[in-house]
């Protein structure tokens, strides 16, 4: 895609928690229900957006379930690429997304952007890390192309969020990822999911941005874990040629 004047626009969905039988509830939260709602939400988006992502917890432990996301989501029309969460298996959804429109993806470049999509998973732990090859990954992508505005996407947050069971999970080695990124100046910002809520923080030029939940939403700022009866939501991303990154969060009644 040749860089214009036009931004680069992308919804990004996140924590689905999508199980093989319709209508399953995560904390009293039908997942189904959320997700169609957004879904719908995204479908009316005008202008439309050029690419979905999807950062993590796509199936609520149950790796068959990627089959009727993939049906789902196959729905809105623009490419979706995706990221493994701690409830995801990824070598299944590798596996079960590969090829068409929903896709689990590494990389991508667009005009004068580059996106990172890194797995933030450990095998049989909530908790975030991203191994030696996935911070390589994202070193030889800054290094190769220092002329592109970058956004990283994972899923878990890379630093504190200040709610305090939720930060037990944090990415282990989250100083590893910013010693990489604060070397490379067009680094803008950096996406995730996980926490089930909205957050929007920074890190020095870095915007650090979380994104609600399609299933159920938790309470921020909160010792143990409450349900929030915010509704489920997405956000939405217009990056701009030169390297303007506006961003907002929307949610479905």
């Amino acid at each position: 895609m040749p860089a214009t004047a036009t931004p680069l626009r992308i919804v990004q969905i996140t924590d689905l928690h999508l199980k093989t039988e319709p209508g399953s509830l995560l904390w009293g939260a039908d997942v189904d229900a959320g997700l169609n709602a957004v879904l719908a939400h995204v479908r009316r988006r005008n202008p439309a957006p050029d690419l979905v992502l999807a950062t993590g917890d796509l199936v609520g432990d149950e790796p068959l379930a990627y089959h009727r996301l993939r049906g789902l989501l196959e729905t809105l029309g623009p490419p979706v690429y995706c990221l493994p969460g701690n409830h995801d298996f990824p070598a299944a959804m590798a596996q079960a997304l590969r090829g068409g429109r929903v896709r689990r993806e590494r990389y991508l470049a667009s005009g004068n952007w580059q996106l990172v999509l890194l797995d933030s998973s450990f095998p049989g732990s909530p908790v975030g890390h991203l191994a030696r090859g996935e911070l390589g990954l994202l070193d030889t992508a800054l290094a190769t192309r220092p002329d592109l505005h970058t956004l990283v996407c994972l899923h878990h947050n890379p630093s504190p969020v200040g709610t305090a069971w939720l930060d037990t999970m944090t990415v282990t080695n989250g100083e590893a990822l910013f010693a990489i990124l604060e070397r490379h100046p067009r680094v803008r910002a950096v996406t995730c999911g996980h926490i089930h809520g909205e957050y929007a923080g920074r890190r020095g030029a870095i915007q650090l941005l979380a994104t609600p939940a399609t299933s159920v939403q938790f309470k921020p700022n909160t010792p143990d874990p409450q349900v929030d009866n915010l509704p489920p939501g997405y956000r939405w991303f217009e990056l701009y040629p030169d390297g303007t990154l506006q961003t907002g969060v929307e949610r479905v009644g």
